[in-house]
């Protein structure tokens, strides 16, 4: 069974390799703010 776009938001919103660490405004959008896994363990 093939996934769609929409599967994989609700699963994680991010890249291998990346981890959401909260949220940031896009334009007029709010979308996960994703950074390398290395970056987001040194901002804990």
């Amino acid at each position: 069974m093939a996934t769609t776009k929409k599967d994989q938001k609700k699963e994680d919103p991010c890249w291998n390799g990346y981890e959401q660490v909260g949220t940031k405004k896009k334009g007029d959008k709010t979308v996960p703010n994703c950074v390398p896994e290395n970056k987001a363990d040194a901002k804990k």
